[in-house]
């Protein structure tokens, strides 16, 4: 079973549609058709999502001769376990979509803003910030 195969049985498996799908992880019905038929190749940003959303391991998703399905979840190493990435994941997996959409939004912009990057889009505000300099 190959990765895009693997794609389409999560969200199968997950009684989702690939509106519902893409919602959940901010992305088009479109891009998850795209991925589930092989024209798009799934970018690390949405593996990272497979697995804190869904828990599917990496590992599995792409391994095309790996197709016992009871190995797809993601198990972290023991004593190699991240406490405050499980709790995150465990808790982002129980909130609605649209809840999910603010966070990945809230977390772009927290990324933006540890990289040093502008995070405002308020003309008015970068004018202001930049005369106090």
């Amino acid at each position: 079973m190959t990765v895009y195969e693997k794609i389409r049985f999560i969200r199968q498996l997950n009684k989702m549609t690939q509106t519902e799908f893409g919602d959940s992880m901010g992305l088009s019905k479109a891009t998850i058709s795209n991925f589930e038929t092989g024209r798009a190749p799934i970018p690390a940003y949405v593996v990272t999502m497979l697995r804190l959303i869904y828990n599917i391991d990496p590992d599995w998703l792409f391994d095309d001769t790996q197709e016992d399905f009871e190995k797809r979840y993601f198990v972290p190493e023991k004593g190699n376990t991240n406490s405050l990435l499980l709790a995150y994941s465990e808790k982002f997996s129980r909130l609605d979509d649209s809840y999910r959409k603010i966070v990945m939004k809230l977390t772009d912009e927290l990324l933006e803003h540890q990289e040093g990057k502008s995070v405002t889009t308020d003309p008015d505000e970068k004018k202001n910030s930049s005369d106090n300099i």
